[in-house]
Parts: C-alpha cells; structure tokens; sequence
C-alpha cells in the first residue's frame, strides 16, 4: 500500500516537468521567433548589403578544419575588414543554409563581388592569400 502514494507523487512530479519543459520551450520559440522590425538574422545577406566583396564560410565548429579556418578569416577581417565582409555561418546551427547554398562539404567557402554575385567557391582549407586573390583584393592593405 505504501507504493501506491510513491507512484502518483512520480506522475505528478513527470506532469509538473513536462508543464515546465514546455512553457520554456514556448517561451524560446516566441524569443528567437521575432526578431526586431528591419533586423535580420541572415549572416549572408548581412554580409552581402555591406557592398564590399565578401567571402562566407559555411560549416560548424565540430569541425576540425573549419575550426582551423577560423583564425584565417578573423586575421582577414582584421586586416582587410574595409576592404571585405567576411561571415561565419554555422550550418549545424542554420541548417537551412546546406540547401540554400548547396553545400556539399565542411568548410566551404563561397566568394561574393561587391554586388553580391557569387564568384566561386572553395571546398576545405584555404589560406588568406588565396582567399584575397579569389575576391581580387591585393595582399598589402
């Protein structure tokens, strides 16, 4: 007899939990569901409306080389910032962005002109020289 109590506090316990999962998934949803009137949350398109040419790495950070790219394109966007864009999209966290820009390999980085077209693309690592002549920017800032 003494079980029977045990077991309704668990379903009750379960209940409560279950309520609470929900009302913060709820509230979650509602904070990254509207962003602010004129804002948006595309890094691509982010990058694209500075104008400038723009190279946009694709991939996440379980990734070995992608990880290894990272200093590259912040050493970039030191040193030639304006000059270029340069973005990092996440596709483990945006994974709309694998079919929206056919990306086939971790990382991949897509070149764009100043008008946002996009140049060509480059699967793997990449050094920043390379990168620099892919945009057609000289080395020397």
């Amino acid at each position: 007899m003494t079980l029977k109590p045990i077991r309704w506090w668990g379903v009750a316990g379960l209940l409560l939990a279950l309520m609470a999962g929900v009302a913060l998934y709820q509230q979650r949803a509602q904070e990254t569901a509207a962003p602010e009137v004129g804002a948006t949350t595309d890094p691509v398109a982010l990058a694209l409306a500075a104008g400038k040419p723009a190279v946009i790495e694709f991939g996440a950070n379980a990734c070995v080389s992608c990880r290894e790219m990272k200093p590259v394109l912040a050493a970039l966007a030191q040193s030639h910032g304006d000059r270029i864009t340069v973005a990092d999209v996440d596709i483990l966290k945006q994974r709309d962005f694998i079919g929206r820009y056919q990306i086939r390999l971790m990382p991949t980085q897509v070149f764009f002109d100043a008008q946002g077209r996009e140049t060509g693309r480059n699967m793997g690592k990449i050094s920043a020289e390379d990168i620099l002549a892919r945009l057609g920017v000289p080395l020397t800032p």
